[in-house]
C-alpha cells in the first residue's frame, strides 16, 4: 500500500501544502478576519434590531452559521482549475497521457492530501473560536448536530472537487480561462452560502439556489449542524449530495472526453 502511486501522489499533496510555511500560515490567519467581522456584523444586526430572529435565525445559530460556512468554504476550497489549465495550455498534460496515471484519479488524491494537514488546522481554530463564543454564553451545541455536520463533509468535499474539475474542461476551448474561473469561482462562493445564509435572498431565490448543487458544499452541511434540519431532512441532503456528485462526474468525463480530441501538445 505505501508503494501504491495514488498514495505517493496523497502524500505529495500533504507535503505540497506545507511546502511555503509562512505563506501556509498567513492564509490561515487571513481566513480568520473576514470571520470575525461576520460576527460583529451580526452581534450589531441584532442587537439594533431588537429581534429575536433575522432571516429566520437566531443569534446563536447565526453565529455558528457564520463560523462554520467560513470553516467549510475554507475545507472544500479548490485552486487546482488554475493547475489544469496550465497544463492544458502549457502541454503539461500530455505526460499524464504517456504514463499509467489517470488523471482524475492523480488530481482527486492530490487535493485530498493537501485538505488533511489544512483540515486539522482549521478545524481546531473554529473549535477554538465556538468554544470562545460558547464560554461568553452566546452558542451552544448538541452532539447529534455535529454528527450530521461530520456526516455531511465529505460529501460536501467531493462535490466541490467535481464541480471545479468539471469546469477545468473549459480550458480546452479556451486558451486563457483564469477570469472565467475568477469569476464563476465567486457566484458559487455566493450561490453556496458561504457568504450568508441562503434565506437572506428570499424565498424564491433560495428555492432556486436549493436546485443546484452548490447549495450542498457549505449552506446544507452547516444547516445541520446549528440544528435546523432533521435527522431525515439531513439523510436526504446527502442522498442528493451523492447524486449530484454522480451526475457531475459524469459531465466531468463527458467534458474530458471531448476535450482531450482537441488537445495538441507541442515541443519537448
Amino acid at each position: 500500500m505505501r508503494n501504491n502511486k495514488y498514495v505517493k501522489v496523497l502524500q505529495l499533496g500533504m507535503q505540497n501544502e506545507m511546502e511555503y510555511r509562512a505563506n501556509y500560515w498567513l492564509q490561515m490567519a487571513g481566513f480568520m478576519l473576514p470571520i470575525m467581522t461576520q460576527i460583529f456584523l451580526w452581534l450589531a444586526v441584532f442587537g439594533s434590531s431588537g429581534q429575536a430572529r433575522v432571516v429566520d435565525y437566531s443569534l446563536p445559530e447565526m453565529l455558528v452559521y457564520v463560523v462554520m460556512a467560513g470553516v467549510t468554504g475554507k475545507l472544500i476550497a479548490t485552486g487546482f482549475e488554475y493547475e489544469i489549465a496550465t497544463d492544458i495550455k502549457e502541454g503539461g498534460l500530455a505526460k499524464f497521457m504517456v504514463q499509467p496515471v489517470h488523471y482524475f484519479a492523480y488530481r482527486f488524491c492530490r487535493f485530498i492530501g493537501g485538505k488533511v494537514i489544512q483540515s486539522a488546522v482549521v478545524l481546531l481554530a473554529a473549535a477554538i473560536l465556538l468554544l470562545c463564543l460558547s464560554l461568553e454564553g452566546q452558542i451552544s451545541f448538541e452532539l447529534s448536530y455535529i454528527l450530521l455536520y461530520i456526516l455531511a463533509l465529505p460529501g460536501a468535499l467531493v462535490l466541490n472537487f467535481v464541480v471545479y474539475y468539471a469546469l477545468s474542461g473549459i480550458a480546452f476551448w479556451m486558451t486563457e480561462s483564469a477570469g472565467l474561473f475568477y469569476t464563476v469561482s465567486l457566484v458559487i462562493y455566493v450561490a453556496s452560502g458561504t457568504v450568508f445564509p441562503l434565506t437572506i435572498f428570499g424565498d424564491a431565490l433560495a428555492r432556486l439556489f436549493s436546485l443546484l448543487p452548490f447549495s450542498y458544499t457549505v449552506f446544507f452541511p452547516v444547516n445541520a449542524l446549528t440544528g435546523k434540519l432533521t435527522v431525515l431532512e439531513a439523510a436526504e441532503g446527502i442522498g442528493v449530495q451523492w447524486i449530484w456528485i454522480a451526475v457531475l462526474a459524469a459531465v466531468s468525463r463527458w467534458v474530458w472526453q471531448a476535450g482531450i480530441k482537441r488537445f495538441v501538445s507541442v515541443g519537448g
